[in-house]
């Protein structure tokens, strides 16, 4: 299943509000709010703790007219629309991770030619640049793909990257049209990198990806 936001028709004299907020739900809804004021924007982003934010038991959003209840628990994920890429919480390793659309996805990473792939084991040194590229799958069945850049870091360190992703945290992605979301991670089903890095676990499956190649004659494909 995928799940996109979907907005009403835009009018032409419309303009775009300084603050956007979008949630995905684990059912696969979605949510959009918009806050036109300035100043309220910026008192929101203010109260906003990256590392406490799907950790409270619920994010409240009132106007007017109507209160809405969110329980985090049941939150994918929550997009803040705004011009600039400025957001003071966002760490400084999560800098460079861009969400990507699966198109863009899919060109970057051609697994229909494997051939064309950087394979895992590659000669690296510590401080060179790696670009990677992230397929992320969360409850509910919506994906994630993301563009990392990076520093090579030691053999030592990069695990770190999987503890971080499979901590059940808070991880902050930039968005291409401007602002960030954020990714509750209690709700990651698993994630796959390309390239990966050449160290993995001692407990690892060695096994191929149907995504990348044909099964073998009599071998069916788990759907």
């Amino acid at each position: 299943m995928k799940t996109r936001f979907i907005a009403r028709p835009i009018p032409d004299n419309y303009q775009a509000p300084p603050l956007g907020i979008l949630f995905q739900f684990v059912d696969g809804s979605v949510a959009n709010f918009f806050q036109p004021d300035p100043k309220i924007a910026e008192r929101i982003w203010s109260r906003i703790h990256v590392v406490h934010l799907f950790t409270r038991p619920r994010i409240v959003i009132a106007d007017d007219y109507s209160k809405s209840v969110f329980v985090c628990s049941q939150i994918n994920r929550i997009d803040f629309v705004f011009e600039g890429s400025d957001f003071s919480q966002i760490p400084d390793d999560h800098a460079e991770l861009v969400e990507l659309s699966e198109r863009e996805f899919r060109t970057r990473v051609p697994l229909e030619e494997p051939d064309r792939l950087d394979r895992r084991a590659q000669p690296r040194r510590v401080g060179d640049l790696l670009v990677s590229f992230l397929h992320l799958r969360m409850r509910g069945g919506s994906h994630i793909y993301l563009l990392k850049e990076a520093l090579v870091k030691l053999p030592v360190d990069n695990h770190s990257f999987m503890q971080r992703l499979l901590s059940g945290g808070c991880y902050s992605i930039r968005l291409q049209g401007g602002g960030h979301g954020f990714l509750n991670l209690a709700n990651l089903i698993g994630y796959t990198v390309y390239p990966g890095v050449p160290e993995i676990p001692n407990d690892a499956w060695m096994a191929v990806s149907s995504d990348l190649a044909p099964a073998p004659n009599g071998a069916r494909k788990c759907v």
